[in-house]
C-alpha cells in the first residue's frame, strides 16, 4: 500500500522504541500496531534485524491519536484514515485538542463524496442494513444514498447478497480493531470482555441477526460468513481472556455479548412501551 506523505516523513525518522516500549507507551496491543501498519494507517518502524524494527516518538503520537478519535470520537477506521495525516501536521498541542478534530472532521465530510464509489457503497449499505432489515433494502436506495448510478453498483458488487456479506465482514472486522483496542495490552475477565465486544457491536445487532437468520434457513453462502465472521470474533477474544480462564470461555463471550445486543434493544424505552403501553408512565 502506497504510504501518505505523513507516514514518509515518519519513515525517514530515526526509531528508537522496541514493539513492547510502543505498546507500553500507547496502550495499543501489538496486534493491532501490526494490523495498522500492514494496512498503511501507520508506517512501518525502522528495520534494523531480522523481525526486529525500531519505533519513534511519531508512531506514539499516531497510536495515541487513532485510541483517541476511536474511543471519544467513536469514528471507524477508514474515517480515521482520512483525517490522521491532517492531524499529524499539526502541533502536538493542536492535534490532541478535540476542536481541531472537529475542523478536520468537518472539512473531511465535506469532501467525503469524492471518497471510492466501492467504500460509499459498503457504508451506505452497512447503513441501510441497520436501519431497515435485508429484506427491506433496495440496490436502489443504497445507489441513491452513496449517490453512485445503479448501473455502476455491479461493478463493485455481483448483487445486494454480496454487499450484504460485504457490510457483514466489515462490521465484525470493525468491532475486533475497537475491542483490541478497549482491552489493551493485559488480560481481561470475561464480564469485562463481553461488556466490551458488546459495545464493539453495538448498533449493528439488526445486520448480525438478519445475517444468522438467513443462515439458519440455509440460504447459500450465509453460513459461511457467518462460520467466518464468529471464527475471527473468537480469535479476537480468546488470547484477550485470563489465562486461566476455561477453554470454552471465548465461545460464552461471544454468545453472551450478543444476547447483551439483543437486551438493549429489547429493553429499549421505546419498544418497552410499544410492547407494555398499560405500563408507560409507572
Amino acid at each position: 500500500m502506497k504510504a501518505s506523505p505523513v507516514v514518509r516523513t515518519i519513515m525517514t525518522e530515526t526509531g528508537s522504541l522496541s514493539m513492547a516500549e510502543l505498546v507500553a507507551k500507547t496502550g495499543v496491543p501489538p496486534s493491532t500496531i501490526r494490523y495498522y501498519i500492514s494496512t498503511g494507517l501507520v508506517a512501518p518502524g525502522r528495520k534494523v534485524a531480522a523481525n526486529h524494527y525500531l519505533y519513534d516518538d511519531r508512531h506514539v503520537e499516531s497510536l495515541r491519536l487513532i485510541r483517541l478519535l476511536k474511543e471519544r470520537r467513536k469514528l471507524p477506521l477508514e474515517a480515521v484514515r482520512r483525517i490522521l495525516p491532517e492531524l499529524l501536521q499539526l502541533p502536538a498541542d493542536g492535534a490532541f485538542r478535540p476542536e481541531m478534530w472537529d475542523l478536520v472532521v468537518e472539512t473531511r465530510e465535506r469532501s467525503a463524496a469524492h471518497s471510492s464509489p466501492g467504500a460509499r457503497l459498503l457504508q451506505a449499505g452497512i447503513a441501510a442494513f441497520d436501519h431497515f432489515g435485508y429484506f427491506e433494502v433496495r440496490v436502489d436506495d443504497v445507489c441513491q444514498a452513496a449517490k453512485i448510478a445503479k448501473g455502476s453498483f455491479y461493478r463493485h458488487f455481483a448483487s445486494k447478497e454480496e454487499l450484504f456479506f460485504a457490510a457483514a465482514r466489515a462490521v465484525a472486522s470493525d468491532a475486533i480493531h475497537h475491542f483490541a483496542d478497549a482491552v489493551g495490552v493485559g488480560p481481561v475477565g470475561r464480564e469485562a470482555a463481553t461488556e466490551l465486544l458488546s459495545e464493539s457491536l453495538a448498533g449493528h445487532i439488526a445486520l448480525l441477526l438478519d445475517l444468522i437468520a438467513l443462515a439458519a434457513q440455509h440460504r447459500p453462502g450465509h453460513g459461511r460468513v457467518l462460520r467466518e465472521i464468529f471464527v475471527d470474533l473468537h480469535r479476537a477474544v480468546a488470547p484477550r481472556l485470563d489465562p486461566l480462564a476455561p477453554a470454552e470461555a471465548a465461545e460464552e463471550v461471544l454468545e453472551s455479548a450478543l444476547m447483551s445486543g439483543i437486551r438493549r434493544v429489547v429493553g429499549s424505552p421505546l419498544l418497552q412501551a410499544e410492547l407494555f403501553p398499560g405500563e408507560a408512565g409507572l
